[in-house]
């Protein structure tokens, strides 16, 4: 699954998730799509999917962080050095190892991603069916 590549079928406007959710809800139950991205002026801004699946992905997430903190492999100079000279001559494909500091500086940044929604402001009823309306 490709949750990071959209295909036209998964996006949705806001407006059109508003009207139509109930088919957007069962083509994400029947499989149809993996997920539905709704788009807020033109950009990708949410994200629906499949509870089960969210739930595949994060435990997944949790084992691969798991089994970094547990057993990193620990790259000599030497090694890294190595590492350099072999892919200058080679392409990243080659190389199946990377640095542990690199890993958990990596793994730390995605710690530090905000990915909490925000607040909701209180619109008032006249804004509202004035922006439904228009």
């Amino acid at each position: 699954m490709d949750l990071l590549q959209y295909r036209s079928n998964e996006m949705f406007s806001s407006t059109e998730l508003i009207r139509k959710s109930k088919m957007v809800f069962d083509k994400i139950s029947k499989k149809e799509i993996d997920k539905a991205v709704i788009l807020r002026d033109g950009k990708p801004s949410f994200m629906l999917m499949d509870f089960q699946k969210y739930e595949e992905l994060i435990s997944d997430y949790l084992e691969l962080k798991e089994k970094v903190k547990t057993k990193p492999k620990v790259i000599t100079k030497e090694e890294n050095l190595n590492l350099k000279e072999n892919t200058e001559d080679s392409t990243i494909e080659d190389i199946d190892e990377i640095n542990s500091d690199d890993l958990q500086d990596a793994l730390a940044q995605i710690e530090q991603l905000d990915l909490e929604l925000p607040k909701k402001t209180v619109i008032k009823k006249e804004e509202q069916l004035k922006d439904f309306w228009e």
